[in-house]
């Protein structure tokens, strides 16, 4: 068990703070590409502890700035799109890719007070059908990590996502725990229907005989050997990738059906995670999937109940 100080270290997230500053040197999701097509342009982002908006302009360049105009403070969330990046709905003072104040429409021709004016923006790539940011120091960017099935051709691929009212932390921790699956989703899950009138025997309930965590270069995976199962199942033998700091591989199906699922906790702030269900399926081969249907994040909000 952590003391306070430590355990505070590790969940605050926002700019200056130790984990904060940790998290900004990774790439993060935002949200599926789809969502900033036709008639949408721009979308407010909760990242980090930082209010941003994610936008589109009229030559389809994306990017990440700061929500704020920092003339008045009017939500750049209503922010006209122009070729070279976005008007404040305001007063039309215009801000490039890199956060810098292009033009001010009712000030002086030559004046030069936009030049002394700037919002911090951060890079947005595309990767798997989603949009990802990165707000660290612009000379330690890396490079956004090809993890497979974020990079898999010919997927069908679906995005579930939530905001959750805890720390990111807590989240991962449940991640790299095995045994809650046998008694939270196993045996908890079946006294909810026996109550319900239904007898439901799910496999996850079977007894957990062995766990184990191991080292690898990206992260940990953890392992479960459940009763009845032989040592060479995937569970065991290949187990499952946490990669650091905030990604969980749940599964990728065999050959018959295959498929590739993460689960992403997106820090939004100290109290709060985007939970994201990221699943890309191979369709078997000899089946027609319309075109319109592959590498196209198709999206699903859950609401908390």
């Amino acid at each position: 068990m952590l003391d306070a100080d430590r355990n505070r270290m590790l969940m605050e997230v926002g700019a200056g703070t130790p984990m904060g500053e940790v998290m900004r040197r990774y790439w993060h999701p935002l949200a599926a590409s789809s969502e900033l097509e036709g008639k949408k342009w721009n979308m407010r982002v909760r990242l980090l502890g930082e209010d941003l908006v994610l936008f589109r302009d009229r030559q389809g360049r994306h990017s990440l700035i700061t929500e704020a105009c920092p003339h008045r403070r009017a939500s750049l969330a209503y922010g006209i799109p122009t070729d070279e990046g976005i008007r404040c709905p305001y007063h039309g003072w215009e801000f490039g890719h890199r956060g810098q104040c292009l033009s001010q429409p009712n000030e002086p021709e030559k004046s030069s007070f936009r030049n002394k004016v700037a919002i911090p923006a951060y890079p947005v790539e595309e990767m798997g059908g989603m949009f990802w940011a990165y707000l660290g120091p612009q000379e330690q960017k890396p490079l956004l990590p090809r993890i497979d099935g974020f990079v898999t051709d010919g997927t069908i691929r679906m995005l579930g996502r939530t905001l959750i009212p805890v720390n990111w932390l807590q989240i991962m921790e449940n991640s790299l725990d095995p045994i809650h699956t046998e008694w939270l989703h196993g045996h908890t899950y079946e006294f909810i229907k026996e109550q319900k009138g239904a007898k439901t025997k799910v496999a996850i309930s079977a007894r957990h005989e062995k766990i184990a965590f191991r080292e690898f270069e990206h992260g940990i995976t953890k392992h479960r050997l459940l009763a009845g199962h032989s040592e060479d199942s995937d569970d065991w033998k290949i187990g499952h990738p946490v990669v650091f700091p905030n990604i969980l591989s749940v599964g990728n199906g065999d050959e018959a059906s295959r498929y590739y699922a993460f689960q992403i906790r997106v820090p939004a702030d100290d109290t709060h995670t985007l939970h994201l269900w990221y699943t890309a399926y191979v369709p078997p081969k000899g089946v027609k999937v319309a075109p319109e249907l592959l590498d196209k994040v198709h999206v699903y909000d859950v609401p908390l109940r």
